[in-house]
């Protein structure tokens, strides 16, 4: 890259989307204790909600990866997703039933795989999906309304909180498009510890090490956002990324904490007897008693050791006749380098919280 200033000022937008926002603050709801900046906020909201957005909020998380997927349909180059949520909302609606269950299923599989899955083909991949994936691969329209249905319920919850925090993230998106415009690549060096802008490409660490070379970017955004903290990566399109932009609100900065989450998953390998466990979980799935017999331990104790590896989200079980089955996710172990990441990233207990300035970009 010749001229990578120029580069970033002809590619790099940085733009407010209330449909990312909508969603993101649903994510915070799902795992609050994760995202301490905002665990004040999600606390009374999660108090306020009716009983049964309350009731929902749980399997429409573990549905969606809690809420990120579905964000995939989010095209930030596309304007009308940058005015309104039910934009967003509205091409949800238009999706047919492959094209809804490939979403929330992360995308991982092939189109014509799900196809065959709606249709009621049942194969060694199909048993391996969590329950609620194998329900809505059975019912993928219905189980789209009733997403649908949450989405506008939840909706004048959002919007009292967006009528807040809409007038700070107009402001850091003019602020940032100030300082952009002035030094790109300082800019968004800054914008996380866990990015790193390089002359030919930008590298961020994940659970993985994502490489983008500028020279197959068509456009980079950068997303302002009260919610993403501490997130990064928010869309991987082609030609096209999506980079979150965290934006301090005050009166919602809370003082530094550790996130419980964090705590808990460590829990799981402070146990050796714990750790085997999860081991096996991961290779088969095991009832309690046969888990009591392949670790030579009493079942009471296996109950306390899955129920701290459930807490943990390292496992998942479902009823087959008189028997619970658990099995492990091993997604949920190599998101654990994102969070020894995070947990590296984040302000010492003690220290202050304070919302971003230009007077911090020097």
């Amino acid at each position: 890259m010749h001229d990578l200033p120029q580069w970033l000022r002809k590619h790099l937008t940085i733009i407010y989307q209330p449909s990312y926002e909508f969603f993101l603050s649903l994510h915070v709801l799902s795992n609050p204790e994760h995202h301490t900046s905002r665990l004040g906020w999600a606390q009374e909201a999660l108090a306020a909600l009716p009983r049964p957005l309350f009731r929902d909020l749980p399997h429409f998380a573990e549905l969606s990866n809690g809420f990120l997927d579905i964000m995939d349909i989010l095209s930030p180059w596309e304007e009308s997703y940058q005015h309104s949520v039910e934009a967003g909302l509205e091409q949800i609606s238009g999706l047919s039933a492959e094209e809804f269950a490939e979403i929330m299923l992360g995308r991982v599989y092939h189109r014509r795989q799900v196809q065959e899955w709606i249709a009621g083909r049942a194969d060694e991949a199909f048993e391996l999906l969590k329950p609620v994936h194998r329900q809505m691969l059975r019912h993928p329209l219905a189980t789209k309304r009733r997403f649908l249905e949450f989405c506008y319920a939840y909706l004048p919850i959002f919007q009292a909180e967006q009528r807040r925090i809409e007038p700070w993230l107009v402001r850091a998106v003019m602020e940032a498009e100030e300082q952009a415009a002035a030094d790109p690549v300082t800019f968004l060096s800054q914008v996380h510890t866990r990015l790193h802008v390089h002359e030919d490409f930008l590298l961020f660490h994940k659970a993985k090490t994502y490489t983008f070379a500028y020279s197959d970017l068509s456009h980079v955004y950068l997303c302002a956002t009260t919610f993403v903290s501490p997130h990064l990566l928010l869309g991987i399109y082609p030609e096209h990324i999506t980079i979150g932009l965290s934006v301090d609100v005050p009166g919602t900065a809370a003082k530094a904490t550790i996130p419980a989450d964090f705590i808990a998953k460590m829990k799981v390998f402070g146990d050796p007897t714990r750790a085997a466990i999860l081991k096996s979980l991961l290779g088969h799935p095991y009832c309690t008693q046969q888990l009591a017999e392949l670790h030579g331990i009493t079942e009471p104790a296996v109950t306390k050791h899955l129920k701290l590896l459930s807490d943990a989200g390292f496992v998942w079980n479902e009823r087959r006749g008189r028997y619970v089955f658990y099995r492990g996710l091993p997604v949920q172990l190599e998101q654990l380098s994102v969070d020894l990441h995070e947990f590296i990233d984040m302000p010492a207990p003690g220290l202050s919280i304070h919302p971003p300035h230009k007077e911090r970009r020097k």
